[in-house]
């Protein structure tokens, strides 16, 4: 773990960053009418996602908003 921790803190850099972009992403695609009401509540749903939990609580409803979630999870 020492040996490796610089690789371990650019790896989590990187997830944390594109986790805080995606779920921005999403509130400005989807809005307050399909529960992403906040920025850090998208960003839930973006972590959720990225690591294939689903919990199902907020889901996408726009077609833009389907494909973008479609590009996560794959």
């Amino acid at each position: 773990m020492v040996a490796s921790r610089r690789k371990i803190f650019v790896y989590l850099f990187f997830v944390l960053n594109l986790v805080i972009i995606l779920g921005s992403i999403m509130y400005l695609i989807e809005g307050e009418a399909s529960g992403f009401d906040s920025i850090p509540r998208s960003i839930y749903w973006s972590i959720v996602t990225l690591t294939t939990v689903g919990y199902g609580d907020i889901s996408p409803e726009t077609n833009l908003g389907q494909t973008v979630a479609a590009i996560i999870m794959i």
